[in-house]
């Protein structure tokens, strides 16, 4: 019988090179102060990065050699490692996700560039964990920069703030780096909604035990639309099992494109693997 994995923090930076970047190379200070950043100052920025370095030292580091245990599959969902939903709740608890978030869907409103260094610890503690929420947040920004208000409005806060993951849906089996080859199909329902066939792989993060729902942006092409590239649209495509929803008001299924944008009012199916 193996030994249980020890948690050991093995995980150090360098935070005067950090400060070094921020203040010195990229010359922060002459941001701090003014809109839309007037809450920050030099003393915030440092004080952030040496609390997120502490809390990554505590919470996720040692959790990054237990994460080689791997994800379990029990009773038809997905397991992640012990220690792992705790770290996630802790995580959006402390506010580094959303830290840069505008403060309309809950965020701190700090500058993007602190952001950089805060995901730059998180991923240097414990990267297997950190892809968890952050494919959640890249979900986010492309909502919260293409999609509609109700969209927005409905996805934005809960996904930044952790209630829900996201992941990306985007090749095929038979596609492989050929994005415009996908063969998954959308058809328009009598509600406005779109029902989902097809197949797509490498969907880190498109299961587990660490949000209420997964939200999926699913590339697929509608009816009559054109090969390639120029012919797919992006979904956004809620978690189908029942189980994950909160409540009958969020169960609907939303698209957007490059475009145009539309929400629709009614669950969407959808076939993953």
């Amino acid at each position: 019988m193996s030994k249980p994995i020890q948690a050991i923090n093995r995980y150090k930076a360098d935070l005067r090179e950090l400060n070094f970047l921020l203040f010195e190379q990229f010359n922060l200070k002459d941001l701090l102060g003014k809109a839309p950043f007037e809450a920050w100052g030099e003393d915030e920025v440092k004080t952030s990065l040496a609390e997120c370095y502490r809390w990554v030292r505590e919470v996720i580091g040692p959790l990054n050699s237990v994460g080689d245990q791997g994800c379990r599959f029990e009773g038809g969902r997905v397991q992640t490692p012990p220690g792992f939903k705790a770290a996630w709740k802790s995580l959006y608890e402390s506010g580094w996700k959303s830290i840069a978030v505008d403060q309309e869907f809950g965020g701190a409103g700090s500058p993007h560039s602190l952001q950089v260094l805060i995901e730059e610890i998180i991923s240097g503690a414990n990267t297997a964990f950190s892809m968890y929420p952050g494919l959640a947040h890249g979900a986010s920004e492309v909502i919260e920069s293409f999609g509609t208000h109700d969209q927005k409005q409905l996805y934005c806060t809960r996904m930044y703030s952790g209630a829900w993951g996201g992941t990306m849906c985007l090749t095929e089996p038979h596609a492989g780096s050929d994005v415009g080859a996908a063969r998954t199909s959308a058809k328009k329902n009598a509600d406005g909604s779109y029902s989902i066939t097809g197949t797509k792989i490498f969907i880190s993060g498109g299961e587990h035990d660490l949000a209420d729902n997964i939200v999926h942006l699913v590339l697929a092409r509608t009816e009559g639309a054109p090969a390639g590239t120029k012919g797919l649209t992006l979904f956004i495509v809620p978690a189908p099992s029942s189980t994950r929803w909160a409540s009958t008001a969020t169960r609907r299924a939303c698209s957007t494109s490059a475009r145009t944008a539309s929400a629709s009012g009614g669950p969407s199916a959808a076939t993953r693997s």
